[in-house]
């Protein structure tokens, strides 16, 4: 399904399309009278030995390429440090999303903004028996908050900038995710048979 020789291929690359799923159903893009309801499609796998993930991955809105990208971890964890980590993607999903509202509204506001960066930092808690727990421990992952400095460089009225990025932290969708409690469900696939 997916190309597992990393050395040959970038970290990230387009790809022709999204596989189809086995298991689950990809939905269209659609309104509904709270908005456009989407969603971001990925089918990922390991890729031959340690922690090397390969996957595809297209969110259902027109217009909107497949890509595929290379995940690693760290050497620390059984890695090879070859791709970014999971925890990497999210928090550059997070930023770039985050990034992408404050500019559509500037714009849609008619603001101008000589320029916008973002710096955030991501914390967690991590338990990995023989790492940081002890043998025999159960494995734990927390979030432990997220930090967001907004730099913007403009002659707007302060005022302005600072609703702008208030509206903005409520549109984005990544940001909602972490921020707020979200539905989940996972179904498990053992040879074959829903367990």
């Amino acid at each position: 399904m997916l190309d597992s020789n990393v050395a040959a291929t970038p970290i990230i690359k387009r790809a022709p399309a999204l596989p189809s799923p086995q298991y689950l159903t990809w939905d269209k893009i659609r309104k509904s009278k709270e908005g456009l309801e989407l969603e971001v499609d990925l089918i990922a796998e390991l890729s031959g030995e340690g922690l090397l993930k390969k996957g595809v991955v297209q969110p259902n809105v027109p217009g909107f390429g497949a890509f595929e990208l290379a995940c690693d971890e760290g050497t620390s964890i059984g890695g090879s440090d070859t791709a970014p980590a999971p925890l990497s993607y999210l928090a550059a999903g997070i930023g770039f999303c985050l990034l992408t509202h404050i500019h559509g509204l500037a714009t849609s506001r008619g603001l101008k903004i000589s320029s916008i960066r973002l710096e955030q930092k991501m914390k967690f808690q991590s338990r990995i028996p023989g790492m940081t727990a002890e043998e025999g421990a159960e494995m734990l992952g927390l979030s432990k908050g997220l930090e967001t400095a907004i730099i913007i460089e403009s002659d707007e009225d302060p005022a302005q900038i600072a609703s702008l990025v208030e509206a903005s932290e409520k549109a984005c969708m990544a940001l909602q995710t972490v921020v707020n409690a979200v539905p989940s469900s996972t179904i498990v696939i053992n040879n074959g048979l829903k367990l």
